[in-house]
């Protein structure tokens, strides 16, 4: 069952942004020494609304450098109620690139499960009580598809053009392995890069049951 909005949105941190109009002898991509970030726009979790990403995130969120991150760092993290589990292929990592406010790329890359990674579960804040984490990561050939597009990123940055690069992490499908809990089925997301070193929240608490009733009877049954 696909639990993301019909539209979903985009949160653009405020950043310096490269989407801006280019400024006479200054690159339209460049680093911004401030914030030490490349000029992304940033983030979003798919299931809900850009108002549960929390603004105390957004200064670890501004120093991830597209332009620099090593890709074989990136974990994502879900926590959930312990009675629900992301589903196989479920969770993602969606990157959208716009050069001359066209679309020249967009990508959704399936995160793989990750949960025996002890670097990331050393870095992951503690679980409550009745609640349950899984850990992702990208797949070997999804990094170099993501160096692909740091490639065509980069081209973009040499030539001066106007562009906007969006991210967002992505829970699509989740199944029940019980009865559900009474009272807000509450979900959290965060993402560590090696820039953060640890796992930043990009989602605070979305309740799954503001999701229409029909879709929240509709989640299927976990197969084990």
């Amino acid at each position: 069952m696909s639990i993301h909005p019909t539209t979903p949105s985009t949160y653009h941190a405020p950043l310096p942004r490269f989407l801006a109009k280019p400024r006479p002898k200054r690159p339209t991509f460049w680093t911004n020494k401030r914030h030490g970030a490349l000029l992304v726009s940033w983030m979003c979790f798919a299931l809900a609304g850009c108002g549960h990403v929390p603004l105390r995130s957004v200064p670890a969120l501004s120093t991830i450098d597209f332009e620099t991150t090593a890709f074989q760092q990136l974990n994502a993290r879900v926590e959930l109620p312990q009675q629900l589990v992301p589903r196989a292929e479920g969770t993602r990592f969606n990157v959208t690139l716009t050069l001359e406010e066209e679309v020249v790329e967009s990508r959704s890359f399936v995160l793989v499960r990750n949960d025996s990674d002890r670097a990331s579960a050393m870095a992951q804040p503690t679980v409550a009580p009745g609640r349950q984490s899984y850990t992702f990561s990208l797949a070997p050939a999804d990094q170099l598809s993501l160096e692909d597009i740091r490639r065509k990123m980069l081209e973009a940055k040499a030539a001066e053009r106007t562009g906007s690069l969006a991210l967002a992490v992505a829970v699509t499908d989740v199944c029940a392995k019980g009865d559900l809990p009474d009272g807000p089925l509450l979900v959290d997301v965060y993402l560590k890069t090696s820039e953060t070193e640890r796992f930043v929240r990009t989602l605070d608490g979305y309740d799954l049951r503001e999701l229409q009733s029909g879709e929240l009877a509709d989640l299927p049954i976990c197969s084990n």
